[in-house]
């Protein structure tokens, strides 16, 4: 079975948390794989579930591949 957290949320939701690095990084220090949004803005790559919010770079997720689910926020 695998277990999913959404956007770093494993037991109460988190706005102000959501979608951060060390909230995400949290859950998968739980044990969690993880469902993160992302934007791709001018080839940079962004966090964040309604608006682009933490600047994230391509080591980072590559970093976290084996335990990230993402959902793409836009089509760039």
């Amino acid at each position: 079975m695998i277990f999913i957290s959404h956007r770093g949320n494993i037991d109460n939701i988190d706005k102000s948390r959501e979608n951060t690095h060390d909230y995400i990084d949290e859950a998968i220090e739980q044990g969690y794989e993880v469902e993160i949004d992302i934007r791709s803005i001018s080839g940079e790559l962004w966090l964040g579930h309604d608006e682009p919010q933490y600047k994230v770079t391509h080591k980072w997720l590559e970093e976290r591949k084996e335990n990230l689910w993402i959902h793409c926020k836009n089509s760039d």
